[in-house]
C-alpha cells in the first residue's frame, strides 16, 4: 500500500473521510469542503480495488467510507512529508497531523479510538483494578512480569500471543508504561512484536490492546527464548 501513488485531491478526499468517520456523497464532500472535489471514475476505481475505501450506491449517487485499509494508510499519511502542491494550508495540516502521530505514540492509543470507530475503553475482561499506586513498577520489572506472562501464555518458546491476553495480566500497571516497555523489547534479539495481517479477522479487544510502535499498530508478541 506504501507504493500506491496518489493524487492531492486522492489524498484529501481521504483524510475527509477519516475525519468525517461516516459515509459522505461527492455532493456533500463538494459543498462541505470544496466545490469540485469529487470522487468519480478512475479516482474511485483506484481506491475501492486498492481496499483504501468502500463504495455503495444509493440511487443516483455514491456513498463513500474509509475501509480498514484506508484507516491503516491514514495512520501511515500521518508521518508523511507535506505533498507537492498542497500550499501554506497543506503545510499547516500536515503539522497537525505530525502532533497527531506524536499523541498516539505517546498514548498507545489507534487512529480509529481518537476518530471514534474504536471505544476508549477496550473490552478485555475485567481484571484488577489500577489503585493509584505509591511508586509505578521500574520498566525492568515491567519487562520480568511479560516475560512471565508471555511464558504462561504460549504453548512453546516463538508462539505468537495476543497482547489482548498478554494484557489481562497487566490490570495494576498503566497502559503507557507497558506499551512503553513493549516498544523497548521489540528492539531486543529475539522479541518480536507484529501487526496481524488479516485485519478482518481481529475483535474490538485485539484492536483495543494493540501497541502502536512507528505508524502502525501491533497486536501479538513472540519471544524466542523463554
Amino acid at each position: 500500500m506504501s507504493d500506491l501513488k496518489l493524487s492531492l485531491p486522492e489524498r484529501a478526499l481521504l483524510l475527509i473521510l477519516m475525519a468525517e468517520n461516516a459515509e459522505l456523497s461527492n455532493k456533500q464532500i463538494s459543498e462541505n469542503y470544496a466545490p469540485g472535489l469529487q470522487l468519480t471514475g478512475k479516482s474511485r476505481i483506484k481506491l475501492v480495488e486498492a481496499k483504501l475505501i468502500e463504495c455503495r450506491r444509493e440511487g443516483r449517487s455514491f456513498l463513500f467510507s474509509l475501509a480498514d485499509g484506508g484507516w491503516w494508510w491514514g495512520r501511515e499519511e500521518l508521518t508523511r512529508e507535506v505533498p507537492k502542491g498542497a500550499g501554506s494550508a497543506g503545510q499547516a495540516l500536515y503539522a497537525v497531523l505530525k502532533r497527531l502521530d506524536h499523541y498516539l505514540d505517546a498514548t498507545g492509543r489507534s487512529l480509529a479510538q481518537v476518530l471514534g470507530v474504536q471505544p476508549e475503553s477496550d473490552d478485555r475482561p475485567a481484571g484488577p483494578v489500577a489503585t493509584a499506586p505509591a511508586s509505578r513498577p521500574a520498566a525492568d520489572e515491567i519487562e520480568k512480569r511479560v516475560r512471565r506472562a508471555y511464558g504462561e501464555l504460549a504453548k512453546a518458546a516463538g508462539d505468537w500471543v495476543g497482547l489482548a491476553d498478554l494484557r489481562q495480566h497487566f490490570g495494576d500497571v498503566a497502559t503507557a508504561d507497558l506499551d512503553g516497555v513493549l516498544r523497548l523489547m521489540a528492539r531486543m534479539p529475539g522479541v518480536h512484536l507484529e501487526e496481524e495481517t488479516n485485519q478482518k479477522g481481529l475483535e474490538g479487544r485485539d484492536r483495543a490492546a494493540a501497541v502502536v510502535i512507528g505508524s502502525r499498530d501491533h497486536h501479538a508478541l513472540a519471544i524466542e527464548e523463554l
